[in-house]
């Protein structure tokens, strides 16, 4: 199940947007990301701590749950994809 959570993100920052900072925006770690295997990655992430932490945020348009990447691992998979994403290269590259 963790090598799913981690092919799953990873893919995600290969190709996510990214503001001209070059961050991913907090909505696009929704458990949605999972399909339907969501409320399997959440139980396995309740007994296996350490993995994903999930909170609830607030918007314009309500709230929503989405978590945080705690996993060393993974969360070093993430920013070398995230690195080679060309929307994160133009955003971080253009001066203005």
């Amino acid at each position: 199940m963790k090598q799913f959570i981690k092919d799953v993100l990873v893919e995600m920052h290969k190709t996510t947007t990214t503001d001209k900072y070059g961050q991913v925006s907090r909505s696009n770690f929704t458990p949605i990301l999972f399909g339907d295997k969501k409320e399997e990655v959440e139980a396995y992430c309740r007994k296996n701590k350490g993995i994903l932490e999930y909170a609830t945020y607030g918007s314009t348009y309500g709230t929503y749950t989405a978590f945080t990447v705690q996993d060393y691992d993974i969360k070093k998979s993430c920013s070398e994809a995230l690195i080679k994403n060309q929307n994160y290269i133009d955003n971080t590259s253009n001066p203005w």
